[in-house]
């Protein structure tokens, strides 16, 4: 039985804005086996590139560990110098400089609907893939406009709060080489559980485990499912607060989806 419409969107709408998605059964079964080495000292490692290849090829760059997308959003905006352009809606955490942009910053997919959208090819690039790993594989073109490429597990594994990430640069870093390849200086446990998720789960299986449950409660609360399974938009004027570009709505389902409450225990979705 369908879970009343009521109750459901009583508690949509009862949510915060932020978007807190959920660590599968199956990979928290996994996750729990890692145990921290507390003296270990060993190269960084990582075989991300690889992973994120089926929907974006960094080949070639640099890449470096950090505490979520957030951590590399900082190092980078905090020595940006040029003016920096963001669509209106986009993760608030970066503020737009200047209306005539030398860079931009965007996430694929936007953290405004959680869908897919082109990449601009008249200006450098700072790319924000926060979502990628939610959604069914989708490639995005390298068009050589991106400088900077932020990715962590928070959002697509729900592993928020083991601050998994990486900073990819075009460059190679001078700081981050020293502090990270020389000084052998990084988070381990967190990069021990990121790369078993990696090594584990493929890019596109947080989509193919959830997706019939999105799409379940997108029909039955008349929600498009976004490009991101945790997510749908609508552009009903009762979910307003959760409308970032004035007219259309992100919701987050990661609440009703989760399998340790009482909705999907309770109630086929």
């Amino acid at each position: 039985m369908i879970l009343q419409e009521f109750l459901l969107k009583e508690y949509l709408l009862n949510q915060s804005l932020a978007v807190r998605t959920n660590v599968l059964p199956e990979v928290k079964s996994v996750v729990n086996k890692i145990h921290p080495d507390y003296n270990r000292v060993s190269k960084y490692k990582t075989d991300i590139i690889q992973w994120l290849k089926p929907i974006i090829d960094l080949t070639g760059y640099s890449v470096y560990p950090m505490n979520g997308c957030t951590e590399g959003l900082n190092w980078w905006y905090g020595k940006e110098e040029r003016s920096v352009k963001i669509t209106p809606g986009d993760y608030q955490w970066i503020n737009a400089t200047n209306r005539y942009s030398e860079i931009v910053y965007m996430s694929v997919p936007s953290a405004i609907n959680g869908n897919f959208v082109d990449l601009p090819n008249d200006t450098p690039i700072a790319l924000d893939l926060a979502y990628v790993g939610s959604t069914k594989i989708q490639h995005i073109h390298n068009n050589g406009k991106i400088e900077y490429v932020f990715y962590s597990l928070s959002k697509a594994f729900g592993l928020r709060n083991v601050r998994t990430g990486w900073l990819f640069t075009k460059t190679p870093d001078a700081k981050l080489e020293s502090l990270i390849h020389s000084a052998k200086y990084y988070n381990y446990f967190a990069h021990d559980i990121a790369e078993t998720v990696i090594s584990n789960f493929d890019i596109d299986y947080v989509h193919n485990r959830l997706y019939n449950k999105q799409k379940a409660i997108c029909e039955h609360l008349n929600f498009t499912p976004s490009d991101s399974v945790w997510l749908a938009t609508t552009k009903d004027k009762e979910y307003a607060k959760f409308m970032r570009d004035g007219e259309t709505a992100r919701i987050c389902l990661a609440g009703v989806m989760n399998e340790e409450t009482r909705f999907t225990n309770n109630t086929q979705l």
